[in-house]
């Protein structure tokens, strides 16, 4: 792949296409989208002008029926620029896989690629503690952080899972079974966990997510010691910006 001319942001691309992303099977469409609300400004102030970079000029907009927002890209010119990048066309559980220049790439290209990933279709969440010998804050608020990739495809995480440890973080892989759910046949899911702190701090560090939608909730556990459940982005930057007590959200 010598003839990528910037592979950190082209890693990039590709880690948040086979987050959350697919190129139709005929080749006409490529679409990468999140929710309108928590994801719409990572894609109208980060991701829309990686884009427009490397690809071509593009807008971000609305997918009414879907009811995600997020980038199309049309034309065949476009679409083959990605699939030169390593990417593949088609149901994506049957044929996604890392590129071999990212899996072989420095650490810098795998860093990319994990933050592409990882903004598209990661999540940060925090847990309460019920132990035994949790003290009654942690009981109380949600204070233990914990990180999770997820994926249907057991090569795709497999290979995720190989890239982390080859950037020495301390992650766990978990499988969910399948099965049949409102007459629809669920694949398994398989899990990539980071739970031990240093390593979650690392990732933001190093990996730094670019979706507010995962940082701001990083940014309060770092700030509070917790951070409530089921708030919104706009919830959490008020509680950034505007001093407001994240205690408030418990009574």
């Amino acid at each position: 792949m010598g003839g990528i001319q910037d592979k950190e942001k082209v890693a990039e691309i590709c880690g948040a296409i086979i987050g959350d992303g697919w190129i139709q099977g005929n080749g006409r469409g490529c679409f990468i989208a999140g929710d309108p609300l928590e994801d719409k400004e990572y894609y109208d102030e980060h991701l829309s002008k990686i884009f427009s970079e490397i690809i071509c000029p593009i807008e971000t907009k609305n997918f009414p029926y879907w009811k995600v927002y997020g980038i199309g890209l049309y034309k065949k010119k476009e679409i083959q620029k990605l699939l030169d990048f390593g990417l593949k066309k088609g149901k994506k559980v049957d044929i996604v896989t890392t590129p071999n220049w990212i899996k072989n790439g420095n650490s810098k290209i795998k860093q990319s690629f994990l933050r592409g990933f990882f903004d598209a279709d990661g999540s940060v969440f925090c847990q309460k503690s019920y132990g035994k010998y949790n003290n009654k804050f942690d009981k109380k608020y949600h204070s233990k952080i914990r990180l999770r990739l997820t994926s249907i495809s057991k090569e795709l995480i497999s290979e995720i899972f190989q890239i982390c440890k080859e950037l020495n973080l301390r992650v766990t892989l978990t499988k969910s079974k399948g099965g049949f759910r409102q007459n629809r046949n669920r694949s398994d899911v398989y899990r990539i966990n980071i739970n031990e702190l240093r390593s979650i701090e690392k990732w933001f560090e190093e990996i730094k997510p670019a979706n507010k939608k995962h940082s701001t909730k990083y940014m309060i556990w770092k700030e509070h010691g917790f951070c409530p459940p089921f708030t919104t982005i706009k919830q959490r930057k008020d509680i950034l910006k505007k001093g407001i007590k994240p205690y408030s959200y418990y009574t």
